[in-house]
């Protein structure tokens, strides 16, 4: 059994969030994930950022320090919250500054309107849970 890493090195060292990671040591928010946190991430998978339409994902991409950066930090959380605790938030606020709708439907947990469709992957410093789509601040 493999003892938990950081959130940045959980993330690229899992198949399913390449992308996600890529996004990350763009920004800068790379130190953040491996910092003390705790944090929790609801992190688009490599599916969810292939979903997006190109011209979306190549603004994104061009603009690491404005709006992709934006983007991502609407998708942290403060705090270790495991899916149990965080279908019970309602409107937390993000690590953006501004709150995210959580809700419950059929018994899953769906964060800003994607899907919550890996739970708790545990890390040192918080959790991870991945998502279906990229959430996009309004």
């Amino acid at each position: 059994m493999t003892l938990p890493a950081t959130i940045t090195r959980t993330l690229a060292a899992d198949g399913r969030f390449s992308l996600m990671a890529q996004a990350i040591r763009a920004t800068g928010l790379d130190a953040v994930l491996a910092g003390k946190g705790p944090l929790t991430v609801c992190a688009p998978t490599d599916e969810a950022f292939r979903r997006l339409p190109l011209e979306t994902l190549a603004a994104l991409m061009d603009d690491p320090r404005g709006q992709l950066l934006q983007v991502l930090q609407y998708h942290i959380l403060f705090g270790n919250l495991s899916c149990h605790t965080i279908k019970k938030l309602n409107f937390p606020k993000t690590r953006l500054g501004i709150t995210v709708e959580i809700t419950e439907k059929g018994g899953v947990v769906v964060f800003g309107g994607a899907r919550v469709t890996i739970p708790d992957i545990a890390c040192t410093n918080g959790v991870i849970h991945g998502i279906d789509q990229v959430v996009i601040p309004r």
